[in-house]
Parts: C-alpha cells; sequence; structure tokens
C-alpha cells in the first residue's frame, strides 16, 4: 500500500462538484417558477429540466468517448464535463416574448432540445477538447458554441422581424414614460419582455420592474431568471472554494457595469435606476458573471489581470447592448476578453523573492491515491508560493524548453516547499518541475 500524502483537501473533482450542484439549485429554482407558464403546449419549466438532462448526458458521452479515441492521459473528468453541459442548458434562452406576434422556434420545446443537444456536442468537440490540444483553452467553450451555432439563424429563426422591430435602443433615454422607436417606453419593454406572460400589468411601475428583472424573469437565459437566486448560489459557492474561484472578475465587472450604465444615463438622460437594473440583471449579465467569467481556464492569473479582464468585460457589455442592440452583448464581450487572457497572464506577476514569505495553507487532507488532471489555470499555485513565482509559468516554459522565460521566472529561487504542489486541485507534481527548471538553468551555467 501506497504511504499516504497530504493535500489540500480541495480536488479538481470536487470544485465541478460543488459547481454542478450549485448550477442545479438554480436549474431547480428556475424549473419551480417556471413550471405553470405554458409555452407552444410545453411547460417552460419541463422544457429548463429537459434541456439540461440532454445537454449534460451529450457532453459527458461524447467526452467519455473522445477520451478513448484520443487516448488521453490520466482519468476522465466526467464532473467537468457535466459542468460544461449545465451551463449550456442554462445559458440558452427560453421563453417566447410577449411581444413576439410569430413563433420563435428555438425559445420553445421542442426545438430547442434539438439546439441544445448541438450547442453541447459542438462545444464539448470543438472548442473543449480540441482547443484543448493546443496547449490552453482561448475562448469559454459553452459561449462560443451557442455563437457558432445560432449566429447563422439570428435573422432568420431566432429573431423572426416582427421580433427585431421590437428590441429597442439603448442609445436613447431609457425610462417609464418616454416612448422608444416602436412607441413603447423601455421600462413596458422590459414588462413585456421578461415579465409572466399571464400577469402583464397595464403600466410598467419601479417596484414591478423591480420585482421582474431582481426576482423573476420569464424570459431569457434560465440560468439567471433569479437575479437574487444567482448572487446567493454564486456566493456560497465563491466561499467554499475560495482559493480556485476568481472571483475578482465577478466584482470587477458588475462595478464597472454599473458604473458604466451611470455613465450611459449621464449621456442619454432618462431614468439611472433604470438602466441600472437592467445592465447588472438582464439573465445574460448576471449569469455569465458568476459562472462563466470566472472560467479558470480561459481566464487570466494574476490577481490585477484578473481585475483588468471584469473591467474590459463590463465596458464591453454596456457598449455592446447600447449601440449594436444585442441585448445579450456580454456574451460576445466575454468571447473578446478571452482572448485578451494570454496577454493579461502576464500583467502584475508577483515580484519573485529570495527571502521566504510565509503562507498560510488551505485545510490539509491524506491521499492514499491521487489522480493528476490537466492544469485548470486556477492560479492557486501563485497566490501560495513562497517566494512569489508562478509555478504553473515555470512549467510551461520548461516544459516547451523556453529557457529564457526560465531565467524571466526566476525558477532557480525555488526553494521546493513544494506549497504549489499541495493547493493544486489537479494534483500537478509542480514542485517537481519546477526543481528540474531550476537544475536546468544551473547546468547552463555550469
Amino acid at each position: 500500500m501506497s504511504k499516504a500524502k497530504e493535500y489540500s483537501w480541495m480536488t479538481k473533482d470536487k470544485l465541478m462538484l460543488y459547481t454542478f450542484a450549485a448550477l442545479a439549485v438554480l436549474a431547480a429554482i428556475t424549473a419551480a417558477v417556471w413550471w405553470p407558464i405554458s409555452c407552444k403546449d410545453w411547460s417552460l419549466g419541463l422544457t429548463l429540466l429537459v434541456n439540461c438532462i440532454i445537454a449534460v448526458a451529450v457532453a459527458v458521452i461524447l467526452d467519455y468517448i473522445l477520451a478513448l479515441v484520443m487516448k488521453e492521459r490520466g482519468p476522465v473528468n466526467t464532473m467537468s464535463a457535466a459542468v460544461f453541459g449545465m451551463i449550456v442548458a442554462l445559458s440558452y434562452s427560453l421563453g417566447i416574448p410577449a411581444m413576439a406576434m410569430v413563433e420563435v422556434l428555438p425559445l420553445a420545446a421542442p426545438e430547442a432540445f434539438m439546439h441544445v443537444a448541438i450547442i453541447s456536442a459542438v462545444g464539448l468537440i470543438v472548442f473543449k477538447k480540441l482547443q484543448g490540444l493546443f496547449g490552453r483553452k482561448y475562448v469559454n467553450p459553452a459561449a462560443a458554441a451557442k455563437l457558432l451555432v445560432l449566429l447563422p439563424l439570428l435573422y432568420q429563426v431566432l429573431i423572426p422581424s416582427d421580433h427585431v422591430s421590437y428590441i429597442p435602443t439603448m442609445a436613447a433615454a431609457l425610462d417609464y414614460k418616454t416612448p422608444l422607436s416602436y412607441g413603447t417606453p423601455f421600462a413596458s419593454h422590459i414588462m413585456y419582455c421578461f415579465g409572466n406572460p399571464s400577469e402583464i400589468a397595464a403600466e410598467a411601475t419601479p417596484s414591478k420592474i423591480f420585482e421582474i428583472m431582481f426576482l423573476t424573469k420569464y424570459h431569457g437565459w434560465p440560468g439567471g431568471a433569479s437575479s437574487l437566486a444567482v448572487i446567493i448560489v454564486g456566493i456560497a459557492l465563491f466561499i467554499i472554494a475560495r482559493r480556485y474561484i476568481k472571483w475578482r472578475i465577478t466584482l470587477c465587472y458588475l462595478l464597472t457595469t454599473a458604473v458604466m450604465s451611470l455613465v450611459m444615463t449621464g449621456v442619454y438622460g432618462g431614468d439611472a435606476l433604470l438602466r441600472l437594473m437592467f445592465h447588472l440583471f438582464v439573465g445574460s449579465s448576471i449569469f455569465l458573471a458568476f459562472f462563466m467569467a470566472t472560467d479558470p481556464a480561459t481566464t487570466p492569473l494574476t490577481h490585477r489581470g484578473q481585475g483588468i479582464f471584469g473591467v474590459g468585460l463590463g465596458v464591453l457589455t454596456v457598449l455592446i447592448q447600447t449601440y449594436m442592440n444585442f441585448l445579450g452583448g456580454s456574451i460576445l464581450a466575454l468571447i473578446i476578453m478571452n482572448l485578451t487572457s494570454p496577454i493579461l497572464d502576464k500583467v502584475g506577476l508577483q515580484k519573485p523573492s529570495e527571502e521566504k514569505i510565509e503562507k498560510k495553507l488551505p485545510k490539509s487532507q491524506s491521499f492514499e491515491k491521487v489522480k493528476t488532471y490537466q492544469c485548470m489555470r486556477c492560479g492557486a499555485c501563485m497566490v501560495i508560493c513562497v517566494q512569489n513565482l508562478s509555478p504553473i509559468l515555470i512549467k510551461e516554459a520548461f516544459d516547451k524548453g523556453r529557457t529564457e522565460d526560465l531565467k524571466k521566472l526566476r525558477a532557480d529561487l525555488c526553494s521546493g516547499c513544494g506549497n504549489c504542489t499541495f493547493v493544486c486541485p489537479a494534483r500537478i507534481d509542480l514542485r517537481n518541475f519546477t526543481l528540474r527548471a531550476k537544475a536546468a538553468l544551473r547546468s547552463e551555467k555550469s
């Protein structure tokens, strides 16, 4: 029997399991609230549950098959595929807006089932597996797959002509009284689009709009149907896995979005709170903030890089929603910012220190058997290093034989404390890689 080793209690499997549980809670809450609402003779809540089952099943089955075909080293990370499937289902818009006069096919069952299955398959194969062959993931798989699959259908199927004509321009004064281009105030548009179809009030009021945007929306991303639920569940997950989830992105994104919405109110006038509520609490924005923008594989490693990422995401989201009339603009903004992550990885790296800096380690646990997965780029190893080194970047440079990068990253300062290996949820032996890089630098000098 192998001797048990001490590691941080958090593993990649556990992190994915907790994330899946959080997403399942959101799905259950939305399904329960939407259950009485019928859409094309299907319960909206039932449609969501079937979508979740289909998306998760497609992702998990394909992940297992591809792992066998590609003969991947290490265990199959089923929970990661399951989390991906849940995000696909919860970011797929459901429910026909009250102002739509004709059928909006992909937004209701049974057509929605086919689209969700395709998005899950494309995302898993193209953006999760094949993208990983390049050494890292460059764009969020769920976001990229959704745009790739649905963009060609956008005007032909997803948004019929009558629906397009009712999309309001955000580059105007948004309030409760001023009619927009189609003769309806923006507040009324929110009520007709996101309110309960069976309870559409004659007049939109601030309290009614707050109830819709913050508590329950009946159209759009199911994951963001209740902003309150997303915030509570998201914060709970952040507390449990605070060392491994990039919460700084969420915080900077929400703060920047709020500031940008106030700036737009200053430019165009109108009700500041109304615009603020829309930009912050529209389903795509709030769900993305907690469960997609924090994807460790496609976001920066450093704290400063994460802050810049969140600010850029907030700025782009508001600009896209305001000037492109793409009211779910956060998903496009996310893909754009994902592409900046390789650059932002190098922003704000800690200055390596020759003296040891004591770091507080997380709770430990004994493991007799250890599963090693691919790096999830959480950055925990960089935070815990007593020499302020960047172990994961050193490993990547060592794997590629980049001696100059190893010198810049000061791999020669590694003391071999093993904190990086201890905290790594993927159980990569970062200590060994860093010490090998150190030895390589010494041999080159000699």
